[in-house]
């Protein structure tokens, strides 16, 4: 397929801004592009009349408000799709089912859903809440997913080697938490998790049984993304 290379380079140019957090310069970001700065200056004066960039003081250029309203949207429609899912896989497991993603260095619930028929093994979990990605199985499923580092956890190591994360108590005291790694199903850097949390202890939730479901739920994200 056939692609557009000016529109190309104007992604890639967003894609650089957005690795740079603090700043770049126009003759940077010519060399990353492989173009003459006349090319990299016309780029990021389009970007910055659509908002996608802007120009700060130190003359160097960083993601614009447009940036933001585009995330906004894309996070809209990523909670949309995720949120029938997750209510899917807490109406199948019994447990509160959730889709996390990584904020740097914390994990962050963007969909969350109660089983329909509640009993006492579910746990409120609300969306929103955010907590380090080293604690918790959500977050430790994404981190497994990242290359292998000296500075790993052995919770970490645990769960790349298992392909799953299974914690107790680390999010609420006396709960247990299940979850696998969507492996980029949304986009390639959208580190993003899904799972289940209950009221008990490791031996109390039937991994056999409930790892099929969970990694069923990641397959039917993925294919909607």
């Amino acid at each position: 397929m056939s692609t557009l290379q000016t529109l190309d380079r104007g992604l890639e140019a967003i894609d650089i801004v957005s690795r740079r957090t603090g700043g770049i310069s126009p003759a940077a970001l010519a060399d990353e592009l492989g173009v003459h700065r006349a090319g990299a200056y016309r780029i990021l004066a389009t970007l910055e009349q659509r908002h996608l960039v802007a120009k700060g003081h130190d003359g160097l250029y960083r993601l614009g408000s447009g940036a933001l309203v585009v995330a906004g949207r894309f996070m809209s429609q990523y909670r949309t799709a995720a949120q029938p899912v997750v209510q899917e896989l807490a109406d199948a497991t019994g447990c509160t089912a959730f889709v996390s993603i990584a904020d740097r260095d914390e994990s962050v619930a963007i969909a969350v859903a109660e089983p329909a028929a509640r009993g006492a093994i579910g746990v409120r979990y609300t969306m929103g809440a955010r907590h380090p990605l080293e604690h918790g199985a959500d977050g430790l499923a994404i981190l497994a997913q990242r290359p292998e580092r000296d500075s790993d956890i052995a919770a970490v190591t645990r769960a790349r080697t298992l392909g799953y994360a299974l914690t107790e108590g680390e999010i609420q005291s006396g709960t247990v938490g299940l979850a696998v790694a969507t492996g980029g199903a949304f986009t390639s850097d959208a580190e993003a998790s899904i799972g289940i949390i209950r009221l008990g202890r490791p031996g109390d939730l039937d991994v056999d049984a409930l790892l099929p479901l969970v990694q069923a739920a990641r397959d039917s994200l993925t294919r909607q993304y």
